[in-house]
C-alpha cells in the first residue's frame, strides 16, 4: 500500500531537464544517457514551467539543462508541472534492478 500523501510515478527511468528558449523546461525520461544526451526516450514533457528534482536527486548540470545519474520517478501533478524524485525500492522490480546495477 502507498504512503499517505504518495502520488503513482508517471514513469520510471534516466530522466534528462532540457532548457528551452522560452524559458520552459522539457523533461524526457529514457532508458539511458550517453554523453548527456537521452537514449530511447519513451516519455517526454514539453513546455514545463515548473520542474521539482528532490534533492535526493543527483543530477549533472550541463549547458542545456540536466540530467539523472540513475533511475529515478517522473510523475505529472498536471499539464507543465513534472516532479522528479528518487526510486523508491520495491515498486518497479526490473528498474530496481537497473538501479543497484547503476
Amino acid at each position: 500500500m502507498a504512503p499517505t500523501g504518495f502520488t503513482p510515478p508517471t514513469n520510471h527511468g534516466f530522466v534528462v531537464i532540457r532548457d528551452m528558449r522560452d524559458g520552459t523546461r522539457k523533461v524526457m525520461v529514457c532508458d539511458a544517457v550517453s554523453d548527456g544526451e537521452p537514449q530511447n526516450v519513451y516519455a517526454a514533457h514539453f513546455k514545463c514551467t515548473s520542474v521539482d528534482v528532490d534533492p535526493s536527486v543527483p543530477l549533472v548540470t550541463t549547458s542545456t539543462g540536466a540530467y539523472s545519474k540513475r533511475v529515478v520517478e517522473v510523475y505529472a501533478e498536471r499539464p507543465g508541472v513534472v516532479h522528479v524524485r528518487a526510486l523508491h525500492q520495491g515498486e518497479n522490480p526490473i528498474m530496481d534492478t537497473i538501479a543497484r546495477a547503476k
